[in-house]
């Protein structure tokens, strides 16, 4: 009898000592943040065609894919280079007024910028996202992206945690396409 109350009571603090290191090891994770500009009123001209800034590297074309398969006709930012050069412009001069007025005279709704940071992993840490009317010159939808993590760096449980270029692009242009109307 003494033995079997020793054993309820050992069970009864290991059950209580996984719970907390249960509760303190999930309490130290965290999943991808994503968070909208709040854009103060609706563009009154529905975007189909976004032209990519050519600094956006890798995860610029990430989102450019994923913004296609929302529907969107995405110029990627090679195509945009040339199309700077053939209009006699620099990557400066995109966004002022009189160059946007020149990428919608060529069709085009929205220019996109892009700009990520990697982190330790090799992986994107923050991003950050801007769409400009070609239109207005307003910015017409904005996203800050952050990476998840979990527990120390490296480790099994941040791995689990942290979402690779394909993921972060996925968010990112699911929150783009909230701001962003199709007709």
């Amino acid at each position: 009898m003494y033995l079997n109350a020793i054993q309820d009571r050992t069970g009864a603090m290991s059950a209580l000592t996984c719970s907390i290191i249960f509760v303190t090891t999930f309490a130290a994770w965290a999943s991808s943040k994503v968070s909208n500009l709040p854009i103060a009123s609706a563009e009154t001209h529905p975007v189909r065609a976004i032209a990519m800034a050519s600094e956006g590297g890798l995860l610029a074309e990430a989102v450019g894919i994923e913004l296609s398969n929302f529907g969107y006709t995405i110029i990627d930012s090679a195509s945009t280079s040339k199309l700077l050069v053939r209009l006699n412009m620099d990557e400066l001069e995109i966004a002022t007024p009189q160059g946007l007025k020149k990428l919608q005279d060529k069709g085009i709704d929205a220019y996109l910028t892009i700009k990520g940071a990697g982190s330790y992993d090799g992986q994107i840490q923050n991003a950050s996202a801007r769409a400009s009317s070609t239109h207005s010159g307003r910015i017409i939808a904005g996203v800050s992206w952050q990476n998840g993590w979990g527990g120390q760096a490296g480790s099994i449980a941040d791995r689990t945690m942290r979402k690779g270029l394909a993921e972060a692009a996925q968010e990112i242009a699911a929150s783009l396409s909230k701001s962003l109307s199709l007709p």
